[in-house]
């Protein structure tokens, strides 16, 4: 991969990966309106099944926005040993 081979680590949580993603998440947004005010002014109902899936794509987007590097910052705040068992 491309990111990796200067030893860099891919945990997606780089400004410019956010960045990119960030973007696309505002294009998916834009899309999924358009094509539901175009299926509604059209009366295509394939527009608006394509409009769903930009806003399943979208929630993915966003939700992976929100938990890019989320692991990482847990893993730094946690104050337990590693080596304590963990009962739940």
């Amino acid at each position: 991969m491309a990111c990796c081979d200067d030893n860099t680590p891919c945990d997606g949580a780089s400004p410019g990966y956010r960045r990119a993603l960030s973007w696309v998440l505002a294009i998916n947004i834009t899309l999924f309106r358009v094509e539901v005010v175009a299926g509604q002014i059209a009366g295509s109902r394939a527009l608006l099944a394509d409009a769903l899936d930009f806003a399943g794509d979208a929630f993915t987007y966003g939700l992976t926005l929100a938990v890019i590097g989320h692991s990482a910052r847990w893993n730094r705040s946690r104050r337990t040993p590693r080596s304590w068992p963990v009962w739940a």
